[in-house]
Order: structure tokens, then C-alpha cells, then sequence
């Protein structure tokens, strides 16, 4: 035997029913009941039962029933009696003061619910059983039955007119129901209309699936009823109907209803609402690093949401959830300064079955801060260059140059190295060939670097060191004099440079004499002194050379080999040799002793010779010399005379 107890055919609110377990789920139209099963219409619902053997078991608000007591399948009127209050129950509402027509739920019924007229069935009209019962109950009041006994089975009590007389002939009619044909989700109220095709004679009541009455009054065709519909205004994209059907009538007895099957349906329409989608990402980002996108819904997606981003990126906002993030690359770290902000935008955004999805158009802006690289500048040159030749300077960064790069040289010179490249260079002129000494190396730095849109440009500190080698330049130093000089004179003697000094330049000469040409001079004089005038032949030429030459900070100073000649002239000095003798008178046969005596010393022996022919010898370095003459020898003769010698020629001294 199968375990379902009853099926749900139509609902009314929210009808929630409880298992054995005790787990509690909301009610949906076809949903099975099993024993044990606890059904709970709350506050508000109502629920129509069709029950194992075909029978319907309407159940109003705040209703609870059990599949476990008396169903349709043992005792619908068990079943109802557990389903509504009692009848003792009543009495004692209305003992209390209650309002039963206000305070109780519709009676259940059903058109299609089988069972005789004891059962309560949902026919369109009831056939009580002519049990000619009374009840009195003792609530203070008289209470008796009406004013005939009750009908029989081929009567209706309910047809009895005004004055409780009279039975009425039984006509058929159609009963429909309407209902407002759309209303949006904000809520509002129904109306539902019942309309039958002949007026019945007292007032007709129509139980609706969602426990609504209507009352078509006696000698009426049309009764309605306002149903307020809750607000459940959503932003998803939920259009919805409500279908009514008459669930059971009382009254109208004379009437035979043939009841319209189908429901009466209301279109719950959407109201549009709007979920935004909003993009948002870091501030921040070091380049290199990665931003995360967050797309946001203003309220969560009952389908996937795909956000597409204007870099290309696709956020997925997975259902049931209202934010998803993408994580993009930002740009490799480089040396360049690209710090910059990166704005994003949503592009489109699809999904979510939402009424009105609209992206943001407010972009997400990070800002992409740059990792601080060093781009260094050196400096070289080629090594050596010969005086009047050039130095190539080749300025070399390390990263290629994204704009032009200047670099300034400590001497003034400027590289420009192009954008898109990383060396440049520039050529300067070393000083003109010269005689001097002025080989050197020339030291040149980076003074100054701008441009190349690099992060941090830094200009190398070592220095481009290139040696300027002399080529070897000769310079001449010649020594002149005068051609004359008399004795006892002085000498001239000059000393000429082929290229100013530029340092002093001392020239020695033979004689042991030096020059002195000055820096920036050419010329050195130095004045000599002959050999004083004298009584001598000493007249010579003098001749005089450089034996050395320094200074002047030549490349090579070269002594000329040619000698100063100078004639030393005699100035004529007379030297007198003067002779005597020591004796004024001599014997005959006797010695006379004659003496030369020069006024100056002899340089070289001096030779008087005497008329006598006798010579007398000045030795050098002397001034007087002698000679001893010997008178003739004595005789017997007078011959006594006088003796005169006189010089007759000199030579030498």
C-alpha cells in the first residue's frame, strides 16, 4: 500500500509542512504528503488537499493537520473536524464574545470531493441527512430549530425563502471566475470576480483556493473580493502567475452550479529594478606587480555574471554570489620612467537574470608607482693620441635611451646619444704640434647627464684618461760673439733659441761661462773679459762653444757645435831695452860689464844684440840681462879712447 497520504493541487501563501524527522520545507503545488507528515498553514496560507481516494480537503490559516488522523481515505469528516475548531469550541468563542464570522477561517470544501451529505463534501449544493436532530446549546440564549422540520433528502433547507416557507425549483448555471489579469511585483490588491449565468434567490458564497470568500448576493449575478497581494519586488527577472480556482460554495440552493474548471489568473509582472555592477582596484601598484579587479553587484546574481573589462579581462560573479575579482599583470619592471595611472572601465556585463544590470561607468584607476632602476653613463676614450691629433669620447649607458640624452664633459664638450640608442660621441682637438715638453695625459669627466626618460640616470665618476705623447720637435740653442775684440776688451756672447723657452734655459759655454735665456725669451747674452791690454804679442782668436743647454721644457734642445770665434786685436804697447854699463871709465885690458834692462818683463827670452857684436840674453820672465866685454889688452902704446856700444837689434820677449 503506498505511503502517500494526500497530493497539493493549489496553494495560497506560504504552507509549510513538516516531516517525522522534523524537517521543515515550504509547500509547492504537487508536491506528495506522507504519514507522519505535518502540514502547517501559518499566518496567512491556505493549502487544497486531494487526498489518496480522490476526495479534496481544503485546509485555512492557521491550520495544522496531520497525515497521521482520520483522512479522506477513512473519515473526511474526522478529517475536517481535526482540520476546523469544534462545535463546543465555537460556543465558547461566542460565549467569549468572539465574531465567528471574522474570527474563524473559511469552512473547507471542494467541488470535486465525494462522499454523502454527512461527509461536509465540496459539492455545489449539500444534502443534509433528515435526522430531525436538535441541538440546544446552553449559551444563555434560546436556540430552537426552524420553523418547519428539516427538508428531506429531494429538499433544500437552504432554498426556504425569507419566511422559512416554500420550496424553490432548481435551476443550473454556470459559475466562472475572473480575476485582475496583471499586477506588478510591488504588490497591490486582486480582485476576483465570481459570476454565474442565473441569480440565485438567497446569497451564494464561493471559497476560493486562496481561502477568499466571495458573496453573490440574492438576485445578483456577479460578487467580487479585494485579495491584497504582499510586495516582492525583486531585482531578478521572476515574472510569476497566480492561479485561483472556487474551491466550494454554500447557498444559492437553488442553483445547480456547474462549476468553470479553469483558474482564474493573475500575471505578476516585473517591476524593473536596477543592479548596478561596479569595478574597483587597488590604488596602488609597484610595476611589475598585479592589480586585482573586484566587480561588485548591488545585489547577488541567481545566474553566472561574466563583467567584460576594457583591457579584455572577464570577471566571473559566480550565482548566488555578488562580487568576483580578475588579477592582471601590470608592465615588466624596467629602468624607464612609465609611472603611470591605469584606468579600467566594465565594458559590458551579461547574466544574473536580473530585470536591469547596469555596469558602472566609473572606472577603477590604480596607480603604477615605478621600481626605482639605475641607468648608468661612462665615459671613455682611446688611450693615447699624438699632440695635434683628436680623442674620441664615447659616452655609453646601459640601457638604450627612450629620449635623447645630453652629456656634458668636464671639458665642455657635449654628447648627444639618440633616442632608441645607448652610445654617442664627440670628437675634440688636442693641442697643436710644438717643440715643448707637453706630453701629458688628459683627464675628462661627466659633468652633467638629463634626458632618456630613464627612472635614475647616473653619470659614472670615473674618468676618460687619455696620454697626448709629444712627437719629437727639435730646438736649436747657437752661440755667437763679435767677430773683434781688442785686447783688454770684453765679449758678447749670445745664445739663441730656435722656440722661446718656456722655462728658463741655462747654456754653458767652454770658456765656463753660462747663459740664462729667460722663459718666454729666445735670446741669453753673457759678457766676457779678454786678457788686459799688455806689452805682449798676444793677439789671438778666441773661440767659444755651448757644452750644455738645459730647461725650456723642449722636446728636444739641441746645442749647435758651431764655436764663437772671436780675434783679439793687440793694442801696440812699446817695450824699451835700454843699455849700460857699470863703469864710466875701465883700464885698458880691463872688463866692462853691459847690462839690458827692458822696461816690461820678457814673456820669451830676449836677445840683445850690442854693436860690439856681443849678445846679451834676457831670460823670459825677466827684464834684464848682461854681457861682459873685455877691454883690449894693455900695451905700451898710448891708446887710451873711449869705448861707445849701442844696441843693435832685440828679438823675443
Amino acid at each position: 500500500m503506498s505511503s502517500v497520504v494526500a497530493i497539493v493541487k493549489s496553494i495560497v501563501g506560504q504552507v509549510f509542512v513538516i516531516s517525522p524527522e522534523g524537517t521543515r520545507r515550504v509547500l509547492v503545488e504537487g508536491d506528495r504528503l506522507f504519514a507522519g507528515d505535518q502540514v502547517d498553514t501559518g499566518m496567512s496560507g491556505a493549502v487544497s488537499l486531494e487526498l489518496a481516494d480522490g476526495r479534496t480537503l481544503d485546509l485555512g490559516r492557521e491550520t495544522q493537520w496531520s497525515a497521521d488522523l482520520p483522512d479522506s481515505s477513512l473519515d473526511l469528516a474526522a478529517a475536517a473536524e481535526n482540520a476546523a475548531p469544534s462545535v463546543a469550541e465555537l460556543q465558547q468563542a461566542i460565549v467569549a464574545g468572539a465574531d465567528p464570522t471574522t474570527d474563524l477561517d473559511a469552512t473547507a470544501a471542494g467541488a470535486t470531493a465525494a462522499g454523502n451529505g454527512a461527509a461536509g463534501g465540496g459539492h455545489s449544493f449539500v444534502v443534509l441527512d433528515a435526522t430531525a436532530g436538535r441541538v440546544d446549546p446552553t449559551i444563555g440564549f434560546p436556540t430552537g430549530p426552524l420553523g418547519q422540520g428539516a427538508a428531506t433528502t429531494t429538499q433544500l433547507t437552504g432554498a426556504q425563502g425569507a419566511g422559512g416557507n416554500g420550496n424553490l425549483a432548481l435551476q443550473t448555471s454556470t459559475l466562472t471566475l475572473s480575476a485582475t489579469p496583471t499586477i506588478t511585483e510591488a504588490g497591490g490588491v486582486l480582485t476576483y470576480t465570481a459570476t454565474v449565468t442565473q441569480p440565485p434567490v438567497n446569497d451564494l458564497s464561493i471559497t476560493l483556493s486562496n481561502g477568499a470568500v466571495i458573496t453573490i448576493t440574492a438576485g445578483q449575478l456577479t460578487g467580487t473580493v479585494n485579495v491584497p497581494l504582499a510586495p516582492n519586488d525583486s531585482p531578478y527577472i521572476d515574472p510569476s502567475q497566480i492561479n485561483v480556482n472556487v474551491t466550494g460554495t454554500t447557498g444559492g440552493n437553488n442553483l445547480v452550479l456547474t462549476i468553470d474548471p479553469n483558474p482564474a489568473v493573475t500575471q505578476i509582472t516585473d517591476t524593473i529594478d536596477t543592479t548596478t555592477v561596479t569595478l574597483t582596484a587597488g590604488n596602488t601598484v609597484t610595476e611589475g606587480g598585479q592589480i586585482t579587479y573586484t566587480a561588485t553587484l548591488t545585489n547577488p546574481a541567481q545566474t553566472p555574471v561574466t563583467v567584460t573589462l576594457s583591457n579584455g579581462s572577464v570577471i566571473t560573479i559566480k550565482a548566488g554570489e555578488s562580487v568576483g575579482t580578475v588579477v592582471v599583470d601590470t608592465p615588466a619592471n624596467d629602468v624607464y620612467n612609465n609611472g603611470s595611472t591605469v584606468t579600467t572601465t566594465i565594458t559590458g556585463a551579461t547574466g544574473g537574470n536580473f530585470e536591469n544590470l547596469v555596469p558602472s561607468t566609473t572606472p577603477a584607476v590604480t596607480t603604477i608607482t615605478d621600481s626605482i632602476d639605475t641607468t648608468t653613463v661612462t665615459l671613455t676614450a682611446g688611450n693615447t693620441v699624438t699632440e695635434g691629433g683628436q680623442i674620441t669620447y664615447t659616452a655609453t649607458l646601459t640601457n638604450p635611451a627612450q629620449t635623447p640624452v645630453t652629456v656634458t664633459l668636464s671639458n665642455g664638450s657635449v654628447i648627444i646619444i639618440k633616442a632608441g640608442e645607448s652610445v654617442g660621441t664627440v670628437v675634440v682637438d688636442t693641442p697643436a704640434n710644438d717643440v715643448y715638453n707637453n706630453g701629458s695625459t688628459v683627464s675628462t669627466t661627466i659633468t652633467g647627464v638629463t634626458g632618456g626618460n630613464f627612472e635614475n640616470l647616473v653619470p659614472s665618476t670615473t674618468p676618460a684618461v687619455t696620454t697626448i705623447t709629444d712627437s719629437i720637435d727639435t730646438t736649436t740653442v747657437t752661440l755667437t760673439a763679435g767677430n773683434t775684440v781688442t785686447e783688454g776688451g770684453q765679449i758678447t756672447y749670445t745664445a739663441t733659441l730656435t722656440n722661446p723657452a718656456q722655462t728658463p734655459v741655462t747654456v754653458t759655454l767652454s770658456n765656463g761661462s753660462v747663459i740664462t735665456i729667460k722663459a718666454g725669451e729666445s735670446v741669453g747674452t753673457v759678457v766676457v773679459d779678454t786678457p788686459a791690454n799688455d806689452v805682449y804679442n798676444n793677439g789671438s782668436t778666441v773661440s767659444t762653444t755651448i757644452t750644455g743647454a738645459t730647461g725650456g721644457n723642449f722636446e728636444n734642445l739641441v746645442p749647435s757645435t758651431t764655436p764663437a770665434v772671436t780675434t783679439i786685436t793687440d793694442s801696440i804697447d812699446n817695450t824699451t831695452v835700454s843699455l849700460t854699463a857699470d863703469k864710466a871709465s875701465v883700464v885698458e885690458g880691463g872688463d866692462i860689464t853691459y847690462t839690458a834692462t827692458l822696461t816690461n818683463k820678457a814673456q820669451t827670452d830676449v836677445t840683445v844684440t850690442l854693436s860690439n857684436g856681443q849678445t846679451i840674453t834676457i831670460k823670459a820672465g825677466e827684464t834684464t840681462g848682461s854681457t861682459v866685454f873685455n877691454t883690449p889688452a894693455n900695451d905700451v902704446y898710448n891708446n887710451g879712447s873711449t869705448v861707445s856700444t849701442t844696441i843693435a837689434k832685440t828679438e823675443g820677449g
